[in-house]
């Protein structure tokens, strides 16, 4: 009787134990690191592009892409940002910006959500899944096309997602 006891107790030691795992990682996006999926978060503006550089810099060394490739990713970058940056000068800084970035079978994804400050990226998302269009007319895409392999651009409201494929040159 004194053992099957302490293998419920064992049992419900590793349960409660696997339980904090899966949430501490899914809350802390340790999970997302693990899978090759890194998210910053800026305000909308032109003065950080800075912060993107590195961010995307960081995300190609970790990559082992070589200079070449890390230039065509870092561009890709700055021209979405400085795109969507464009499109506020009337609203500079009512917009935030998250930033997303995978690695994609050779390749490097890029989502950018820019969203109204003060709310819910997750449920922006659900809204541009539903209702957006796209509106690639709206955003210059000229040198984006040049870096990027594929681009998507939808608009909903005062929410624009990005999304862009960058391949590594063989």
């Amino acid at each position: 009787m004194e053992s099957s006891y302490l293998v419920w107790i064992a049992v419900a030691t590793v349960a409660v134990l696997a339980l904090l795992f899966v949430s501490g990682s899914v809350f802390s996006g340790w999970g997302d690191r693990v899978r090759g999926r890194r998210k910053i978060e800026m305000s909308l503006d032109a003065g950080v592009r800075h912060l993107l550089d590195g961010y995307l810099n960081e995300f190609a060394r970790r990559l082992g892409w070589d200079d070449e490739s890390t230039e065509k990713l870092r561009a890709a970058g700055e021209e979405v940002l400085m795109s969507l940056a464009g499109q506020d000068v009337d609203m500079s800084g009512l917009r935030r910006l998250r930033v997303s970035v995978r690695q994609e079978k050779g390749a490097v994804v890029m989502e950018f959500l820019a969203a109204p400050q003060g709310t819910n990226f997750e449920k922006q998302i659900k809204l541009l899944e539903q209702h957006a269009v796209p509106a690639e007319q709206e955003l210059s895409l000229r040198l984006l096309k040049h870096y990027a392999s594929s681009v998507r651009h939808r608009h909903y409201q005062l929410n624009d997602l990005v999304t862009i494929r960058v391949e590594r040159p063989r």
